[in-house]
């Protein structure tokens, strides 16, 4: 596990992340990174597909100058976000405390030395009989819509391997998904190029999230139709940085939003081995 920091999270006022307050638990610390575990609806740094979307690079950086004893304390120059995470994942987001740092991490990632995590909920063929299967094809943007497309001609080059974990009654598995470098949205474009869309992702196909009278017809009551998650059931668990550089081995590990493990629970699912529930 990384090295954990003083504080156990730090708090956000409105509206630097949104209408509410927040409190991001602290991951793992060190002089050069900050670990954060971040929820769905932040993103980690600005991007063209997410205008108006709060950012934790703009937050963290606004708080620091504004001298907030929280950021203070980190002794930080400035914080720069390591990898694009899109605002509809949650999970791990690293930041490096100074320009030499960032520039370190962001080489270590860029140059796909690190082991990314991430755990999903998507249908499962149970025809195929498959539980690992493997997508590489090449992402591209799409011209007018925010998202990935798989272009053998144009897109770069893009590997995630999945692992079927365990299987509901009702279909809905729970996958791992494994790369050592996701460009925007590669995690969802992988899973929709397998046919096996992420639960709420609409943007690629995505099923909404079952209620509870989906899972038991017999339900009756109020709110037994309302669908048990809102958003995209995807999360970045784990990242395991390499043995040299400015992590020096750092595992650094997110629990998972508490909306989401209590799907799990609904579905009768449990996350392996040693995996963090929040």
């Amino acid at each position: 596990m990384a090295a954990s920091s003083d504080a156990s999270a730090i708090g956000f006022p409105p509206p630097l992340l949104g209408a509410q307050p927040l409190r991001l638990p602290v991951l793992g610390e060190t002089a050069d990174w900050l670990a954060l575990n971040k929820p769905a609806g932040v993103g980690v740094r600005e991007y063209p597909w997410d205008l108006g979307v709060p950012n934790l690079d703009t937050a963290l950086n606004q708080q620091l100058q504004e001298g907030k004893p929280e950021l203070l304390r980190t002794q930080a120059a400035l914080y720069g976000s390591v990898y694009y995470l899109d605002p509809a994942i949650s999970g791990v987001a690293v930041f490096g405390k100074n320009r030499a740092a960032v520039a370190a991490l962001r080489n270590a990632y860029g140059s796909g030395h690190c082991d990314c995590c991430f755990y999903l909920l998507a249908r499962h063929a149970a025809e195929s009989g498959l539980t690992e299967r493997l997508a590489d094809a090449p992402l591209l943007p799409h011209n007018t819509k925010p998202k990935m497309i798989p272009s053998t001609a144009k897109g770069k080059r893009a590997t995630t391997t999945f692992h079927c974990s365990a299987v509901a009654a009702s279909g809905w598995a729970l996958w791992q998904a494994t790369t050592t470098y996701f460009r925007p949205h590669q995690v969802r474009a992988h899973a929709a190029t397998l046919e096996m869309p992420i639960l709420g992702d609409t943007l690629y196909g995505g099923l909404p999230a079952p209620s509870l009278h989906d899972l038991d017809n017999k339900k009756r009551g109020p709110g037994v139709k309302t669908p048990l998650f809102e958003g995209v059931a995807l999360h970045l668990a784990e990242v395991r940085f390499p043995e040299t550089g400015p992590l020096a081995a750092a595992r650094i590990q997110a629990a998972l939003p508490r909306s989401f493990a209590a799907l799990l629970k609904r579905l009768g699912l449990s996350l392996p081995g040693a995996a963090l529930e929040g």
